[in-house]
């Protein structure tokens, strides 16, 4: 059974102070352009020019792929199966850790006419925007169905040239919409929440809380009993992540590894 999602109305906010001792510092020769984690930790940036670096927890570059186009979404799931969707192509693939594509599919028109975004959701399934009728679909590659197919809420967007980014998380589906902030969906495609914010760049995840930037900081909001906090950090970046063990701090051409306790 899945949880319902509670945002109080009156959350508790909190400054949580964070020990940045640096653990090392890497140079990207590419413009950043994304960023983010896998479930194990490990770091992942999207460049300009088409690559995407994985890098250990304190720095080391692990593995590199270098592809024209970038992926539209890309999303290193737990690290051992990488997602990635290609809009112009209508295409999806899973790579393994070295960037080798181990699967790789077209999506269905008879599905979906226009895909604007499709991400990961489960093992085998899909999420996919579709730009011609704007709905909301998840569809399952292996038995050929659409196991959900929604509208998508005309009050809360009208353009999807807004929408930017999709993820599954916590039997959960994300958007966000760089107007108006993050929507969140459960599991059958229901409107449950958005949280307002504009001009927004990325968000992410930490156990059961999503951050996003915010100021000098980011905000992290437990997504069950609606608690917010704030960590301020003493440095400007362009995408901050955090795990278990490390805090990633990002600029256009760098990236700075920091230790972190959550």
């Amino acid at each position: 059974m899945i949880r319902p999602i509670i945002f109080f109305c009156l959350v508790f906010f909190s400054l949580h102070a964070v020990a940045q001792k640096k653990v090392s510092s890497r140079e990207v020769t590419d413009e950043i352009v994304f960023a983010t984690v896998d479930r194990v930790g490990e770091l992942y940036v999207v460049t300009k020019n088409g690559q995407i670096q994985k890098f250990d927890i304190d720095g080391k570059l692990i593995s590199l792929y270098k592809n024209v186009p970038i992926p539209t979404l890309f999303e290193p799931r737990d690290g051992s199966r990488l997602f990635a969707f290609f809009r112009k192509d209508r295409k999806i693939e899973y790579l393994n850790p070295s960037f080798e594509v181990s699967t790789a599919a077209l999506i269905d028109s008879a599905f979906v006419i226009d895909p604007w975004l499709a991400c990961s959701s489960g093992d085998h399934n899909i999420w996919v925007l579709d730009a011609e009728d704007r709905t909301m679909k998840k569809i399952s590659p292996r038995t050929s169905t659409v196991e959900v197919d929604v509208k998508y809420p005309e009050s809360l967007s009208r353009n999807f040239d807004n929408i930017k980014f999709a993820r599954e998380y916590q039997g959960f589906f994300f958007l966000l919409d760089q107007q108006n902030g993050i929507h969140i969906f459960n599991g059958m495609g229901t409107w449950t929440k958005t949280i307002p914010m504009q001009a927004l760049s990325y968000f992410n995840f930490l156990g059961e809380e999503l951050y996003y930037p915010v100021g000098n900081g980011l905000a992290l909001v437990n997504l069950f009993s609606g608690e917010k906090r704030e960590i301020p950090l003493n440095k400007s970046f362009k995408f901050a992540l955090l795990t278990d063990e490390r805090l990633f701090l990002i600029q256009r051409n760098s990236i700075d590894f920091f230790e972190f306790k959550p």
